[in-house]
């Protein structure tokens, strides 16, 4: 029946829905009369001027066009690297680190939890030998990184073990690019990190903020992540003002630290770009505008840059699917096209592949060629916003603002972001979001081509065949067995004696209540792993050391933080 019902969708061709995915209602057009509450100089402006609604820069993409990136972190080391040399040379021009999931959890690789999901999703980057493995032959003094990772203490530790590669090259810090999403709120209501718990997530995001601050100036130390909260449930109006709180309480927790907003510069927000193409538009523009009205009005910002909000996109994954995947081809191309209309800066597209495994090199291209192809055929970038000044996208602009605004205004009433997250109500929002759209597919409120509408019966076509032959497959028990095998033999192998004195200066720093970055740093490239980083930091701050409590304190560990 629902096949049928599919065909008779496909012939009568009617809409079943009058809202957009986050529930505004909408009117079958709009007018001159439905935007005569706006001004164009508080509200739109100029490309390049305040409030930055139309972007950040005067000539937008004539003058430098958005970064290409991807997360790429394939099973072993020496397999992404080949990867970013092959990414590269085909226009990607922001690399994404990532590890495996044990490793985003703050665990190494013989840790016993770690087994199921070692080496998925990313390499078992448990110590610096396999960054230096990871990055050989890139150009760390030329590159923009980005860190994407879940857990609060992966930013810490990853950024230190970028420092330390590059600082053992020789490598001048001030050339280090990137930014790290460094977002404790995410780390916990999507992922539920063991790590560290909420309390110490949030000093340690600070620790590495102000570090970066102060010694990598090019350095983008948080993005506030819109991208995983909406993809766990949160509308576009709970994901924008997600970000704007977590940015808001993370600049007033930096104040008391005597960091300026003028000293931090540019803010960054990693958002999603979903199926919905203008309220994904919208999203970006009322981000910028939003962001600088805080940061003038809140903090006092007096120079441009730190009224601007820069955007790292990540397009819905979500969105994707197992079911006829080459629709995915048509799905990414128009949220491709929506971060370009609303003026984004970084751009991590997902592939076509996605929904079936770890994206193929082909796909991947594919990626690539499709953002070159809006470039330099279609011409789309030619113009800054040029979607600006249009009836709809303006009041569909300040119409998301009202709402975010009032969601803002919950969370203050409910005393602030952190307080939502502990007391839960932050998951209570994202988990009833989530059932909305369930119910709504239910219903065939909300349709996905292939899915509950549009579907064929019979065999699978040779196009979609393929692009199911060319997904990534997950690493073998030979594999797991090697890299356990590997983490044993680099911990019994270290010099202990160059490497304890650096592991209790990280376990003093977090017991004083120091910054614990630069000790980080040092004990990283005397070969500290994350798990043992993770270890003596909590022990620092008076947690037992295993996040999981599956394994005794190492006896070498004893030792260092006896006093």
């Amino acid at each position: 029946m629902a096949n049928i019902e599919a065909k008779v969708d496909r012939k009568a061709g009617h809409m079943v829905r009058t809202a957009t995915q986050s529930g505004l209602e909408l009117k079958p057009f709009y007018n001159a009369e439905d935007i005569n509450h706006l001004s164009y100089e508080k509200d739109i402006g100029d490309p390049g001027a305040f409030p930055f609604t139309r972007g950040l820069y005067p000539e937008m993409y004539r003058d430098r066009l958005w970064l290409k990136s991807f997360i790429v972190s394939y099973a072993t080391a020496e397999e992404t690297n080949q990867a970013f040399r092959n990414y590269i040379a085909n226009g990607l021009t922001d690399l994404r680190l990532l590890c495996d999931l044990p490793t985003q959890a703050g665990i190494d690789p013989d840790h016993p939890s770690a087994w199921n999901s070692m080496m998925c999703g990313g390499v078992a980057t448990y110590a610096i030998p396999v960054y230096e493995k990871m990055l050989e032959g890139l150009p760390l003094g030329e590159a923009i990184f980005e860190f994407a990772h879940a857990g609060m203490s992966s930013f810490l530790y990853f950024y230190g073990l970028l420092v330390a590669v590059m600082e053992n090259k020789g490598i001048d810090l001030q050339t280090l690019r990137g930014n790290s999403i460094n977002d404790p709120i995410r780390t916990k209501l999507v992922y539920g990190c063991p790590d560290f718990p909420t309390k110490l997530d949030r000093r340690i995001c600070l620790d590495h903020i102000e570090y970066s601050i102060r010694n990598t100036p090019n350095w983008r130390p948080i993005a506030p992540n819109g991208v995983d909260p909406c993809q766990g449930g949160m509308d576009a109006i709970k994901e924008l003002g997600g970000c704007l709180a977590v940015a808001t309480q993370v600049m007033t927790d930096l104040a008391a630290r005597g960091i300026a907003i003028d000293d931090f510069g540019a803010m960054v927000f990693a958002l999603d770009a979903e199926s919905d193409f203008f309220e994904t538009i919208v999203k970006f523009r009322l981000a910028r505008k939003m962001w600088a009205k805080i940061a003038r009005e809140k903090f006092g910002a007096k120079t441009k840059r730190a009224m601007q909000l820069k955007i790292g996109i990540r397009t819905s994954g979500l969105s994707l699917t197992s079911q006829k995947p080459l629709n995915n081809a048509a799905r990414v191309t128009l949220q491709i096209l929506s971060c370009v209309l609303g003026g984004v800066n970084s751009l991590d597209a997902s592939s076509i592949d996605e929904a079936i495994g770890l994206p193929s090199l082909e796909a991947r291209i594919f990626n690539l060629d499709t953002q070159h192809i809006i470039t330099h055929e279609a011409n789309v970038p030619l113009v800054a916003d040029p979607l600006g000044g249009s009836y709809y996208v303006e009041w569909l602009t300040s119409r998301m603002e009202q709402e975010v605004n009032s969601y803002l205004q919950e969370i203050e009433s409910r005393g602030g972001i952190f307080a939502c997250l502990e007391t839960g109500w932050l998951n209570e929002v994202m988990e009833a979001g989530r059932l909305k759209v369930q119910r709504e597919k239910a219903e065939n409120k909300r349709l996905i081509v292939g899915v509950n509408s549009f579907r064929e019966e019979g065999e699978e076509g040779p196009i979609n065949k393929a692009i199911r032959d060319i997904a990534y497959k997950s690493p073998s028990l030979a594999a797991r067995e090697a890299m356990v095998a590997e983490v044993k033999a680099f911990k019994a192998g270290r010099d202990k004696k160059r490497l304890a004195p650096l592991m209790k200066e990280v376990y003093r720093a977090t017991k004083e209540n120091r910054n614990t970055q630069r000790p980080v740093i040092e004990a990283a490239k005397a070969g500290m792993t994350i798990g043992e980083c993770v270890g003596v930091i909590r022990m620092g701050a008076g947690y037992n050391y295993d996040p999981l409590k599956e394994i005794e304190t190492p006896e070498f560990v004893r030792e260092i933080v006896k006093e």
